[in-house]
């Protein structure tokens, strides 16, 4: 017992966010500050329609979410040292609750231009809860449970994508070249997140944590951000400029 007092006391502690590296506080604060900026201008942009719109609520809603979580982290919380890996590990599991809301309200952005029906919204949102819940458990546990969760996690990001595909080809052509370019960017930005989960802290650790922070604040900005500007410069177009994709080769005829 007096030996593992000892040793307890000799192991250095850590505390965030006084033991981050530089680079990591200085990702956290451009996500923080990317996002914060997004909700003031998305929120400013609804309420200067004459009616404001769903889209605009959600889109102001994805950043402002997302900001409180990089605001969070860069102050040291929502952030765990797992000691009970093969290595120390830091994990952000308050990227997992950003993650849990912002995801499904992407997805809902994405079925509204799209206009699905409740059941393919249902299903878009509970796949979407359940990879993030797959993800934050793997996270927390240790190999080599945590890479079944992760599997696990990797099929129902697959089913979104699915889903996602299809309603980017319905039949009624809703959505035009916006939903195309949309349903493209989020799949493209989504598949970096498991990536970076097997290589980064969550995962193998191959990954530096200055390189994960910095791919997964790109990668928010880029689908979240990036997604919101080019959504909200669609919605808020003339509607004589929105030409669903099954009658785009007909409007010049």
């Amino acid at each position: 017992m007096l030996f593992e007092a000892e040793q307890a006391a000799a192991e250095p502690t850590v505390t965030f966010p006084d033991d981050y590296p530089n680079s990591v506080r200085h990702f956290l604060l451009i996500g923080f500050l990317g996002m914060f900026i997004g909700a003031i201008v998305f929120f400013y942009m609804g309420i200067s329609r004459k009616v404001n719109t769903v889209m605009h609520v959600l889109t102001f809603f994805i950043a402002a979410v997302s900001a409180c979580s990089y605001y969070a982290e860069w102050a040291g919380l929502g952030v765990e040292y797992k000691t009970t890996d093969t290595t120390p590990r830091v994990i952000f599991w308050a990227r997992y609750l950003d993650w849990v809301v912002t995801g499904p309200l992407i997805l809902t952005d994405l079925a509204l231009l799209s206009k699905s029906d409740t059941p393919t919204i249902i299903s878009l949102v509970g796949n979407m809860v359940l990879y993030v819940i797959c993800g934050l458990i793997g996270a927390l546990t240790v190999a080599p449970y945590k890479y079944m969760w992760w599997v696990a996690g990797l099929i129902f990001l697959i089913i979104v994508f699915m889903l996602l595909l299809q309603r980017l080809n319905n039949a009624e052509g809703y959505g035009g070249d916006a939903l195309k370019g949309l349903t493209w960017l989020t799949i493209l930005v989504w598949i970096v997140y498991p990536i970076v989960w097997i290589v980064g802290s969550e995962g193998t650790g191959a990954l530096g944590l200055s390189q994960e922070v910095g791919i997964l604040t790109i990668a928010d900005l880029i689908a979240k951000i990036g997604f919101g500007f080019y959504l909200l410069a669609n919605v808020d177009a003339p509607e004589s400029e929105t030409v669903p994709l099954n009658q785009s080769s007909q409007q010049y005829v």
